[in-house]
């Protein structure tokens, strides 16, 4: 009796696994490496200081 190769094709689970964990690793590499003026974050209190 022959038997029949299975495709060993990777399920969904894991390519939703690495396309999460890229998503996740490109966002924080454009954080860590945006310049400072393009992610500015004030404090409540600055923005009241300021007006």
């Amino acid at each position: 009796m022959t038997q029949v190769l299975q495709s060993r094709s990777r399920p969904f689970r894991t390519y939703a696994a690495v396309a999460l964990f890229l998503a996740v690793y490109g966002g924080v590499l454009v954080f860590v490496f945006a310049p400072k003026d393009l992610i500015s974050v004030q404090s409540p209190t600055a923005l009241i200081a300021s007006d």
